[in-house]
């Protein structure tokens, strides 16, 4: 994996309640949830408004979400693709 998104990963399954995630730069609040700027929030209303479903602040690995890599191969190489 890559290896600044990788220490993320780590981060994550890691249960020590002390960790502290230098992998990625980003705005945390004091409890080390992502911290989103009212611009980002309101446009943000305006997306779940058309979308209705819920958006994820965290980074995503380097080859994306598993049920969007699923799609974007099934794009690219076709449903029936023996790769996929």
């Amino acid at each position: 994996p890559d290896p600044i998104l990788g220490t993320s990963l780590a981060y994550n399954a890691d249960p020590d309640p002390r960790k502290i995630n230098l992998g990625i730069g980003a705005y945390r609040t004091e409890a080390g949830e992502p911290f989103v700027l009212d611009c980002v929030r309101k446009a943000e209303e305006q997306v779940l408004k058309e979308t209705g479903s819920t958006i994820n602040k965290e980074y995503s690995t380097i080859d994306g979400p598993p049920t969007l890599k699923a799609l974007t191969q099934k794009l690219a190489f076709g449903e029936d693709c023996p790769a996929i």
